[in-house]
């Protein structure tokens, strides 16, 4: 709003892409775009090779172009992660597939829209998938998940459908073609995204991103949210510094290598031994009872583990 004016003038949105291990979040990347009508045409730059112009140019595209090239220029960087980690805004058959292509996994929230999957030679709308999906007995927010192929996409996807605590007689979809996740690590993992809204919620806050400049120039936009996004990021670094303490470095091996410690895996495996050991021991109807409750233990174990119960998968 000017005030002198007393008039108002759109802004930009903010696209940005952003990268979490669980404990740490940092700003990787971002574009101001204002879509096909341009806030203003008068800050073009003359010559088209330079930088600035590039980004000015970068501002009315579509923003999932911008979004598959933030994620291009991470990976050009060395900057990898497992999953590219989204909202429904940006989750679609051809995003996913563009992003499998470029050797990364997708897990993203699903708009129950018009969008059809193939499921045992039929075509279903989300809605209808949800009827069709194997339920899942948890004690999580985890109802069913299905594993079906998008009639405009080219590889199959899982969705995984979880309660809406906001509305107790809706659901929410999450879809990712990583169809090795099991649906606890499917959540879990897309939780991680919460990182990039608190985020926002500090920058705005505490960062004055959006009050500290008064400027409509595209460049001088393009440096204050750069600055900010410096400033969040040194104050990661230092929160990190300071509680976590995998940052403790050669101090922490060094402590570590003067305690014999049990390895957890030889543990783990002796556990599964011990309780297969009274299994035996017991009357028929407990064995099977044991045997399943044990089973269903191992599966809802995510990959890493499961792989050190060679044993007792092969046996299931």
């Amino acid at each position: 709003w000017d005030h002198a004016l007393k008039q108002g003038y759109k802004g930009y949105r903010m696209l940005t892409l952003g990268f979490s291990d669980g404990y740490s979040f940092i700003p990787i990347d971002f574009g101001l775009l204002s879509g096909k009508k341009k806030v203003n045409q008068t800050i073009a730059e003359k010559d088209q090779r330079t930088v600035g112009a590039k980004r000015f140019n970068e501002s009315s595209r579509k923003m999932p172009e911008v979004a598959l090239e933030m994620v291009q220029r991470a990976l050009n960087q060395g900057i990898y992660a497992t999953h590219v980690l989204m909202d429904k805004w940006f989750t679609s058959p051809k995003m996913i597939d563009q992003l499998h292509d470029m050797g990364i996994h997708t897990i993203g929230m699903v708009k129950n829209g018009k969008t059809k999957y193939l499921f045992h030679q039929r075509l279903y709308k989300l809605e209808e998938l949800y009827a069709k999906s194997t339920k899942e007995y948890t004690q999580e927010a985890i109802i069913s998940s299905i594993v079906v192929k998008p009639s405009s996409g080219k590889n199959p996807v899982k969705i995984v459908f979880v309660k809406n605590h906001n509305k107790k007689s809706a659901w929410l979809a999450i879809m990712t073609d990583d169809l090795d996740l099991s649906s606890q690590e499917m959540v879990k993992t897309y939780s991680a995204r919460w990182d990039i809204e608190t985020f926002f919620k500090a920058s705005k806050s505490l960062l004055h991103l959006t009050k500290e400049t008064q400027t409509r120039h595209y460049q001088a936009l393009i440096c204050h949210t750069t600055i900010v996004f410096t400033r969040y990021i040194l104050l990661s670094w230092q929160q990190r510094c300071a509680n976590d303490e995998r940052t403790l470095g050669g101090l922490f091996y060094e402590l570590g290598d003067q305690i014999k410690e049990l390895d957890w895996s030889a543990a783990l495996i002796e556990l599964v031994h011990i309780i297969q050991a009274v299994s035996e021991e017991s009357g028929s109807q407990l064995q099977d009872f044991i045997t399943s409750q044990l089973q269903h233990w191992v599966d809802t174990l995510p990959r890493y583990i499961k792989a050190y119960l060679p044993d007792l998968v092969c046996e299931t």
